[in-house]
């Protein structure tokens, strides 16, 4: 990965804290939950309860997208 487009893929990622993490239920069906997070540079953390469907989703198929979002104190 080039330099400068890592340095714009973390610069995005550090001004931000929401995202959607979307994962596969076992009927399926997508399921999309917006979570908060933390980075380390590209590597993401988000707390997930160990009983919640997004845990059970993710140990039965660790597959998942993310969408990073700007929280909005008005989004009006």
């Amino acid at each position: 990965m080039k330099r400068e487009f890592k340095r714009q893929i973390v610069d995005l990622l550090n001004e931000h804290r929401i995202m959607t993490i979307a994962t596969n239920r076992e009927d399926g069906w997508p399921q999309a939950t917006v979570v908060s997070y933390g980075n380390d540079g590209l590597v993401i953390y988000c707390l997930i309860a160990r009983d919640s469907q997004k845990y059970a989703n993710i140990r039965r198929d660790p597959r998942v997208s993310l969408a990073i979002a700007k929280d909005y104190p008005q989004p009006l």
